[in-house]
């Protein structure tokens, strides 16, 4: 194979790659901004999104319900879930505390929807597809690779969010998180490591969007 031809696969990958994360970067921008628009309207909403990748779409139905509670112990929190072609955002939160955690709000609105769309990727993709696997603890569930590449895309968009490091978002994310690990002082740094490995791979392998 002669390095002219070499050279042209090199650029035509590199540009399907760049292609592909554009389109799913406004996908992503455009699920945000719909739940974003909703909250401040405080109304309960459905809706389409159509994703056209490497030469074939879906349609996604994402879904947003909202829960307000002055008696909360958080200003919010955002519970997702995302099967096949549905996203579902459920909103519980203080009214008292907004418009003043408006940017939180948004930060993590960003991440959770970057999470649960790598996972639908994974399912109708043929080169994001991961194998389900079975866990038994959260330390395993966060380490399998199936959440692995979820987590570190969804921490990335944080952290470009909030204009800090990688490392500082995966810390605050353990903050937040702390209670649901068993033995938090052993298990998160290792858990911390199998992201950053992953997402310094992908870096290199130009797979994701760059890091601090």
């Amino acid at each position: 194979m002669s390095k002219k031809i070499i050279l042209e696969s090199i650029v035509k990958n590199l540009s399907n790659k760049l292609l592909n994360e554009s389109v799913v970067d406004r996908f992503v921008k455009d699920i945000y901004r719909f739940l974003v628009i909703q909250f401040k309207k405080q109304k309960n909403d459905t809706e389409y999104f159509v994703l056209y990748r490497s030469g074939e779409e879906i349609e996604v139905k994402v879904s947003l319900n909202l829960e307000k509670n002055r008696n909360f112990n958080f200003p919010f929190s955002i519970d997702a879930s995302s099967e096949w072609d549905e996203l579902d955002i459920e909103i519980e939160y203080r009214p008292q505390d907004f418009p003043k955690h408006m940017n939180d709000l948004v930060s993590e609105l960003k991440e959770t929807v970057e999470h649960e769309v790598e996972h639908i990727l994974q399912v109708f993709f043929d080169d994001k597809h991961i194998p389900s696997q079975v866990y038994n603890s959260n330390f395993e569930y966060l380490t399998t690779d199936y959440e692995v590449a979820a987590y570190v895309k969804g921490l990335i968009t944080r952290a470009r969010h909030k204009k800090i490091t990688l490392l500082q978002a995966m810390d605050e994310w353990f903050e937040e998180n702390k209670l649901k690990f068993d033995n938090p002082e052993y298990e998160w740094p290792k858990v911390k490591r199998v992201w950053l490995d992953y997402a310094n791979e992908m870096r290199i392998k130009n797979k994701i969007k760059k890091f601090q």
